[in-house]
């Protein structure tokens, strides 16, 4: 469900893409929530809030939330620059390895403080986690051309409500089988991503409830077994294909 295929993307790795990845973002903003009371994906409601600080002119409100948007933006930016570079050079596990760098640092911070004891919640891992979401969904965005925002659920619920609507006036509109065909698709699709979310965030309420911010280690621990499972079948299936072509050449 990481590859990028040449011949497109079936139904079922756009859905399993939601289930990891939606459930995933799902669990980091509930653990967020509880760690740091913000969301660090919500980029309407961050926005909507430096809004009304801006009128205030309340300095220590609008610069946290001012970061807290520019590390998304960069978050975005940076996976956008790290796959256009791996299509260059053909790099067609570069969503893999973009997720595996994403899940090792999400746990690095909270391994090194079990021997170097620090306050995670003074702040600056909290922006990396914005960051880190901001990678987050651009990167499922750009797999799935857009199908699946992890993180954007209005954008997911919005999408949702057109295609039921395509649905519902189809006696009316007439509209093609194929066409009929791919709006089922869409919305199962959206349908898996609002309900992974909505889990994912019920686990890290759960998570965070039984090991506090340790509970990061489990969002990115799925984020590292989702991305080194494609990187190994990738692998065992190149050396299966060399291992055909030797026993042709014999």
């Amino acid at each position: 469900m990481l590859i990028d295929r040449k011949s497109g993307r079936t139904g079922n790795e756009d859905r399993q893409l939601a289930v990891a990845l939606a459930g995933c973002a799902g669990m980091l903003n509930v653990l967020a929530l509880g760690a740091f009371g913000l969301f660090p994906s919500n980029m309407t409601g961050n926005a909507t809030q430096l809004s009304k600080e801006l009128l205030q002119w309340d300095k220590l409100e609008i610069i946290p939330l001012v970061l807290l948007l520019s590390c998304f933006l960069c978050g975005a930016f940076t996976s956008r620059i790290a796959v256009s570079l791996a299509k260059k050079i053909n790099l067609r596990t570069i969503y893999a390895h973009i997720l595996l760098v994403e899940g090792v640092l999400l746990i690095a911070p909270i391994i090194v403080g079990f021997w170097y004891p620090q306050n995670l919640q003074q702040g600056y891992y909290l922006f990396g986690l914005s960051f880190l979401l901001g990678v987050h969904n651009a990167t499922s965005t750009q797999l799935s051309q857009g199908k699946v925002r992890t993180t954007h659920i209005t954008g997911t619920l919005t999408d949702a409500g057109i295609v039921i609507a395509n649905l519902l006036l189809h006696p009316v509109l007439r509209h093609p089988p194929a066409q009929m065909k791919q709006f089922r698709y869409l919305l199962s699709v959206y349908f898996t991503s609002f309900t992974s979310f909505l889990i994912g965030g019920l686990i890290g309420i759960l998570g965070y409830d039984l090991w506090g911010i340790n509970a990061f280690i489990l969002a990115g621990s799925i984020l590292l077994a989702v991305s080194l499972l494609t990187l190994i079948r990738v692998m065992f299936r190149k050396r299966g294909k060399a291992l055909q072509g030797c026993t042709a050449e014999r």
